[in-house]
């Protein structure tokens, strides 16, 4: 009897002793774990039993940077009987392998989509921590986020919340052992979601499959478009359009370009009684926009065009994002259309067109594309108050025009060579406005927002009409 009990009591003894050697440190009973174990404090302080995260929520608008401090610490907050110091290092290595083991789900299904926080986004006040003798903390090392640069950051994704993450190790002790479980503090940032109705805070990339940003406006200032990049069509000036074109419509706000339509009264200073031409017959005009124009300052030939812009759909509304050759009379030298909105039988419809020279003067020949407003607004029933992204791809053979990455219209260049132009020896007949070999012969961009003609006939409850142009963006390979 004695023997069993003794025998029992040997097995118990040994069953607690492994428990206690097994243990992580989150466990009550210390008994046998070694107290002298270097942490990173916060990821101490963050421990769950399983990982040390802590996350931070940026919402768009914010400027103020992020500041957070880190420190070094014994188990328990004990005293250190000895100095110590380590490094303070961003370990890249343990984020990319949390992100490989994201499809398996669980803890790591968080790194899905996380990205490294890019080192301009961020400053560390110091790479090493030191723990002095017969302290329990060591002086703190700060770290710094830039959060209006991370939130004006083109990594971020499109439509969806981005996660950055800053992982931080300490390593290489001069002294105490290291607690491999809390020496890591994974700092997650996430971006709210860009707002598909608000301009969109990221900056440009400067590079977009293997092509280079060339051209753009962000409409970051205030008051009148960049000079140096847009001119302004003034007047009555095409398709007996309603509108008088003045410079005072247009003007930056808030990161945006906005194009005003406004119903007013303007005198034509061209007015000529019982004149045939519409630009001299109209004494005044009713209604005031503007119509800004890259003639001056940029033409292209090949490459991506990104217009990111929120448009009017009001009766009597034609805003368009459009293209015209830099060279002979229209339609010889090309049109584009990557957007116009206008009726077509009475319905409200987007286009994606593009046109070049017939055998008759002034007269083109179209490759047109339209899908009426009803489509776009059954799939997403606030299509009309949210921002959309018009895309142009060219190159020799094709020109492809996107809404929303949805393909409206792809162009066969093959098939758009000029005719005769209607006038014998006319610049420009028999020429391909779209695929050819001259060096400074291109296309040049124009945002407008015209009001009646194709447009209908405007309703007047509805003024002022805003058309709101987030960016313009050109990119091309490199030579």
């Amino acid at each position: 009897m004695n023997y069993l009990i003794k025998y029992i009591a040997l097995i118990c003894l040994a069953v607690v002793s492994v428990a206690f050697s097994c243990c992580d440190d989150n466990d009550e009973n210390k008994t046998a774990i070694d107290l002298n174990l270097l942490n990173l404090t916060q990821a101490r302080e963050q421990w769950n039993g399983a990982e040390c995260n802590l996350s931070t929520t940026f919402t768009n608008g914010e400027t103020a940077d992020f500041s957070y401090e880190v420190n070094l610490s014994l188990y328990q907050n004990r005293t250190a009987s000895e100095a110590a110091s380590v490094n303070l290092i961003v370990d890249a290595d343990t984020l990319s392998k949390a992100i490989a083991l994201a499809a398996n789900g669980g803890v790591y299904s968080k790194y899905a989509d996380a990205i490294l926080l890019p080192e301009s986004y961020y400053s560390l006040s110091a790479d090493k921590l030191m723990l002095e003798t017969g302290s329990k903390k060591s002086d703190p090392v700060s770290v710094v986020v830039h959060t209006g640069m991370l939130l004006s950051s083109p990594l971020r994704k499109s439509g969806e919340q981005s996660c950055f993450v800053l992982p931080l190790k300490i390593t290489n002790s001069s002294s105490y052992s290291i607690n491999n479980k809390t020496n890591t503090l994974m700092l997650f940032f996430y971006l709210q979601d860009v707002d598909p109705a608000e301009p969109d805070p990221r900056n440009p990339s400067t590079e977009l499959d293997g092509m280079q940003l060339v051209w753009n406006d962000e409409f970051n200032g205030t008051g009148a478009p960049d000079a140096t990049k847009w001119s302004f069509e003034k007047g009555f000036v095409r398709n007996s359009e309603l509108q008088w074109y003045q410079e005072g419509n247009a003007e930056c706000a808030d990161g945006t370009l906005v194009i005003t339509g406004k119903k007013e009264q303007v005198k034509n200073p061209n007015y000529q009684a019982g004149s045939s031409d519409w630009k001299k017959n109209r004494e005044y005009a009713e209604y005031t926009s503007s119509s800004i124009t890259a003639s001056k300052s940029f033409n292209f030939k090949y490459g991506r065009v990104l217009v990111r812009a929120k448009i009017p759909t009001a009766t009597g509304a034609w805003p368009a994002i459009w293209t015209v050759g830099n060279w002979w009379e229209w339609p010889l030298g090309g049109e584009i259309d990557m957007l116009e909105y206008y009726l077509v039988g009475g319905i409200p419809s987007i286009h994606a067109n593009a046109c070049w020279g017939s055998n008759t003067r002034w007269s083109g020949t179209w490759d047109s594309y339209h899908r009426p407003l009803a489509d776009f607004v059954a799939a997403n029933s606030n299509w009309a108050n949210q921002y959309h992204i018009w895309r142009m791809d060219w190159d020799k053979n094709y020109i492809k025009l996107y809404l929303d990455d949805e393909l409206l219209n792809e162009i066969d260049l093959s098939n758009t060579t000029n005719g005769s132009g209607g006038v014998s020896g006319i610049e420009g007949a028999w020429q391909n406005p779209f695929s050819n070999n001259y060096e400074s012969f291109g296309q040049y961009l124009i945002l407008n927002l015209a009001l009646g003609s194709n447009g209908g006939e405007p309703d007047d409850s509805k003024f002022p009409l805003h058309y709101y142009v987030d960016y313009v963006r050109v990119y091309q390979l490199n030579d």
